[in-house]
């Protein structure tokens, strides 16, 4: 008789979440996957259409999980502290989060419906609504870009020359001069 599997999405979204974090985005295939899952990489396409929309799932997955992170973190929260602690938790989320830090890099690869891209909506509608837009003298567009370049470069380790508070403070007031451009650094805490 044979052994019938306890398979469903979930369990293949949290099993391809481990094997980025462990080998890396370009090692997960379908057929390591299924290695992973003990299981025929076949079965996998009833859960799934390929590769790109198992990476999207699982984007979306860790998008939605930081969205309910920052929804605990900012609970009465508002100004640029509220700011401030939005670009924290983004940037911190995206450093200790390497399959999501991946699959964001490769962003335009998924399609305009893909579950990825609307989780991304929903994540910047979050922020719209804490007041940045309106506030601001940049887009939200301009404010998420400028935290992806930060992420990637710190994963880069192109600034490893830098310590944590250094790198902390440059970021804060690269934040800050996007949002509300100070003329003299000074006024930031910076000599």
């Amino acid at each position: 008789m044979a052994q019938k599997r306890n398979l469903d999405l979930d369990k293949i979204i949290d099993q391809a979440t481990e094997l980025i974090s462990k080998k890396g985005l370009t090692a997960t295939t379908l057929p390591a996957l299924a290695k992973e899952l003990d299981v025929r990489s076949q079965s996998l396409y009833h859960y799934v259409s390929g590769r790109k929309q198992l990476l999207s799932l699982v984007g979306a997955r860790r998008i939605k999980i930081l969205r309910h992170e920052l929804m605990n973190d900012l609970i009465g929260m508002s100004g640029r502290d509220a700011l401030l602690k939005f670009a924290d938790v983004v940037r911190d989320f995206l450093l200790s989060d390497p399959a999501l830090s991946s699959i964001l890099y490769h962003l335009n690869e998924y399609p305009k419906d893909a579950a990825i891209n609307q989780e991304i909506l929903d994540l910047i509608k979050m922020g719209e609504r804490l007041n940045f837009k309106k506030e601001s003298v940049i887009s939200f567009h301009a404010l998420i870009g400028a935290v992806l370049g930060y992420v990637f470069l710190d994963k880069s380790k192109s600034f490893g020359d830098e310590t944590e508070d250094e790198s902390n403070r440059n970021y804060h007031e690269m934040i800050l001069r996007l949002v509300e451009p100070v003329p003299d650094l000074q006024q930031i805490g910076r000599k």
